[in-house]
């Protein structure tokens, strides 16, 4: 009974062996020199890492379906380690050594992430927690690379081109799996929520008796826009409402339409193109082919070297700076900075007032900006904006300036109201700030004051 006592004891050390020499290695402590790498090591430290990534997933998730799908590919780079090791010391040391160490290290820092993760929920705040989440998501491949090329060159004697192989094959697989997979095989999954998919309704868009009248209803919003008048600065105005999927900017559409209208004079002049199921078969939707109809008909009603374009445009925005346009099922391109300022060239319109509340649509104004143009973004092109969720009539941008389109006349005064108001809410809810952008044209801020090269007299507003 001892012996099998001991025998247990021992091959409990055997296990534990490689995760404490992994803990070693994650602290850059010198390994020890007569260590055997084995599959009696590997196999265990391979188990233990795979359990505690499906735990942390699950607790980090907060619960959900569990995707047996995502095991294959899991432990890819391992693998693909223990190959390389192996191809470069066919006696094997070097295969189980840079596996093992791979799994047992990335144990280690898990659960230091899981910690200091649940450590900064509670202390961070929102804006800093989003940047904590980067900055570990950054530093930790880099420190696992570092650690295991470390333990491997010291166990092994010294830099060689061999052990410089095994450091290149390491970094680029570990960046890859971190930056190019990083959403891919997700141990946990959303639970279906089948009441309401088994309630939900088809997109009134997937009723071709709908969607074949979509080209009439553009033809009577555009017919319905009446010419302007020569000698008096008049406003245009397009508003789109983008993305279908909340209908936070489809309110948020109407209820600036409607201040347009009010503040501005452009009833009879104005156009609402909006993405959502509740304005379908009431509303032309906002397409590309929809937004460049709109344009071409504004420019053509407008007096040129008089009249001011309104638009606004208000959905989700993407890093890439692609303000998005979606209706299911239909699949539509989104507009581009480029593909914006290309539409309203071609529409010939001169004086612009550009107005895009999407996260990180600050990108929009380097290709807009010019002395006939006023532009204006909900964001920085590196930040996000805010208040996009499906309850909400506006969001904190949109409702920043349509506040401050009620209460001032001056362009100049309702930037600084909007951003002012943006800045005060996001700093109240420690969200980071979105810093939204603003230039103002030269001589559209002639043509605003009644200052134009020929003198146009302005209609007041209502």
């Amino acid at each position: 009974m001892a012996t099998s006592v001991r025998s247990g004891m021992i091959a409990a050390g055997s296990m534990l062996a490689p995760l404490w020499q992994s803990l070693c290695a994650l602290v850059f402590c010198p390994p020890k020199a007569s260590r055997r790498w084995s599959p009696g090591g590997l196999l265990p430290v391979v188990v233990v890492a795979l359990l505690v990534d499906i735990a942390g997933g699950y607790w980090l998730a907060g619960g959900g379906v569990f995707n047996p799908d995502a095991l294959p590919g899991w432990g890819w780079v391992g693998l693909l380690l223990f190959v390389a090791g192996a191809a470069i010391d066919r006696r094997g040391r070097l295969a189980w050594q840079a596996a093992t160490l791979f799994f047992g290290i990335g144990v280690w820092l898990n659960l230091l992430f899981l910690l200091a993760w649940s450590g900064a929920m509670h202390w961070l705040k929102p804006s800093l927690l989003y940047r904590f989440g980067w900055v570990m998501f950054a530093i930790l491949p880099v420190w696992q690379a570092l650690a295991l090329v470390h333990a491997v060159v010291r166990s092994r004697g010294g830099w060689t081109r061999k052990v410089v192989a095994v450091a290149v094959v390491l970094a680029v697989c570990l960046f890859a799996e971190r930056y190019y997979f990083a959403d891919a095989g997700q141990f946990w999954l959303p639970e279906p929520d089948e009441e309401n998919a088994a309630t939900q309704p088809a997109p009134k868009l997937a009723d071709e008796s709908v969607l074949y009248t979509e080209a009439d209803r553009l033809d009577d919003a555009l017919a319905a826009v009446v010419p302007g008048k020569p000698g008096v600065v008049e406003h245009f105005a397009l508003i789109v409402g983008g993305d279908a999927g909340q209908g936070v900017f489809v309110r948020e559409a109407t209820s600036i339409r409607d201040r347009f209208d009010a503040r501005f004079g452009t009833r009879g002049h104005s156009i609402l193109l909006a993405n959502h199921d509740s304005a379908t078969g009431e509303l032309p939707i906002a397409t590309q082919t929809s937004i460049a109809a709109a344009l071409d008909t504004l420019g053509e009603r407008m007096n040129r070297d008089e009249d001011v374009l309104l638009l606004y445009l208000t959905s989700h925005g993407s890093r890439d700076h692609e303000f998005a346009l979606a209706n299911p099922p239909l699949e539509l391109p989104g507009i581009t900075p480029a593909w914006l300022a290309e539409a309203l060239a071609e529409a010939k319109i001169r004086w612009r007032i550009v107005i895009v509340s999407a996260c990180y649509s600050g990108g929009f104004v380097p290709a807009l900006a010019g002395p006939d143009t006023l532009v204006m973004t909900a964001a920085a092109a590196d930040r996000t904006s805010f208040g996009c969720a499906d309850e909400n009539d506006f969001t904190y941008f949109g409702k920043a300036l349509y506040d401050a389109l009620g209460r001032e006349s001056d362009w100049r005064a309702i930037w600084t109201q909007t951003r002012y108001a943006v800045a005060r809410r996001e700093a109240a809810e420690h969200f980071e700030p979105s810093n939204p952008q603003f230039s103002f044209g030269a001589a559209i801020a002639a043509r605003l004051a009644g200052d134009g090269e020929q003198g146009a007299k302005q209609r007041p507003s209502p």
